[in-house]
């Protein structure tokens, strides 16, 4: 229930100062003043995985040129309360008549409401309608910048998606962080005490059909100690409650604990996490119980060379309780990369999955396009 105060009381926040202004640029309009609605207010941008991949697994080795991602955002401004995304996700079709083709599908589809400025303890509180990112996948992604390796912790074992159809208010907390800290590290999610995130969403993610009426709670909860002293530790809780996406409707609850610090020249960031099913659904026995499941997953990043060359690695854990053939997962992962221009990088990494007795080893030189 607190989760649903607080996403009430950012609504409250945001609404009436959004729609307030919607008036007054409306009024604007009717005066001839149209700087609110300029074409150029269009951004887009790309980003595309792709290069070169080794598999070798118990079933034999395979070596493929590969697209592994891509991602087009078109992003516009109506006026400084509004604004939309569209996402196209770009990917490899591994399955049915399609495959073979490079396949598109919508990640990103949603409204932004924003009103700039503070609010007691809000800082910039916006309101996302649509299809939307979920609370913690998209702020780790800001931690550790390795997409192009793989899904992160917590996606890859099948426990959170990163995007769904639904509503989610967000606001950083206390201001901001200087700009010196913002330009040597990064201004993604720059509140002084922190951040927050709160959505209700189908629950199914954003490339499956609602298979039940349940709607799930997700939410993040990010506090910074020692903004002055030692800005870039970071303490999170984020979790979900609700129902699996079967028509069984399964339990599932998660809770995550995470523990980050981003600076120069050093990234750290390990979470643990608690679940009872998941997402999907899939975490469940034919009569919809649910199984228990837990983990944890540690990452580190160096930068050299001025931040040109990085070296990162990632270890993951998890473990399945009353689910034999679930046993446990793990993950190691070590990598190169080579910055190139702004976020266009050389990525050179390996990565070793073990599951129930099979293991899988991964060698990959890609290449990330970003513009």
């Amino acid at each position: 229930m607190k989760g649903w105060f607080i996403l009430t009381i950012l609504l409250l926040l945001t609404f009436p100062k959004v729609f307030g202004q919607q008036v007054a640029d409306t009024l604007r309009l009717n005066n001839q003043e149209l700087s609110a609605n300029k074409p150029n207010d269009i951004s887009v941008s790309t980003q595309i995985f792709l290069g070169y991949r080794y598999f070798n697994g118990n079933s034999g080795s395979t070596n493929e040129f590969t697209v592994k991602r891509g991602y087009i955002n078109f992003i516009k401004s109506l006026n400084k309360n509004i604004s939309g995304r569209i996402t196209p996700d770009i990917t490899l079709d591994r399955e049915g008549d399609g495959q073979g083709d490079m396949e598109m599908r919508l990640k990103y589809c949603y409204m932004k409401l924003e009103e700039p400025g503070d609010f007691w303890i809000f800082t910039n509180p916006a309101v996302f309608i649509g299809e939307v990112f979920t609370p913690w996948i998209e702020f780790e992604e800001k931690i550790n910048p390795y997409r192009i390796q793989g899904n992160h912790f917590l996606e890859k074992s099948d426990i959170l998606i990163s995007a769904d159809f639904g509503v989610m208010a967000a606001a950083l907390l206390g201001g901001t962080l200087n700009e010196g800290y913002q330009t040597r590290v990064g201004s993604d999610y720059p509140g002084r005490y922190g951040s927050l995130a709160i959505g209700v969403y189908n629950g199914g993610g954003y490339h499956n059909i609602e298979e039940n009426n349940n709607k799930t709670l997700q939410y993040r909860l990010t506090l910074r100690p020692l903004p002055d002293m030692i800005p870039g530790l970071q303490l999170s809780y984020t979790g979900a409650t609700g129902k699996g996406n079967t028509t069984l409707s399964p339990d599932w609850n998660t809770n995550v604990g995470v523990l980050s610090y981003q600076g120069q020249p050093v990234t750290l960031c390990g979470q643990v996490f608690s679940s009872v099913g998941n997402y999907s659904g899939s975490l469940a026995d034919t009569l919809g119980v649910s199984y228990k499941v837990w983990g944890w997953s540690a990452f580190v990043e160096f930068k050299l060379l001025r931040n040109r060359l990085s070296i990162f690695g990632r270890y993951d854990y998890v473990k399945g309780r009353n689910l034999s053939e679930f046993g446990n997962i793990t993950q190691s992962v070590v990598g190169v990369a080579y910055s190139l221009f702004r976020r266009n990088k050389l990525v050179v990494d390996y990565s070793r999955n073990e599951s129930s007795g099979m293991v899988e080893e991964v060698i990959e030189f890609m290449v990330e396009l970003a513009f």
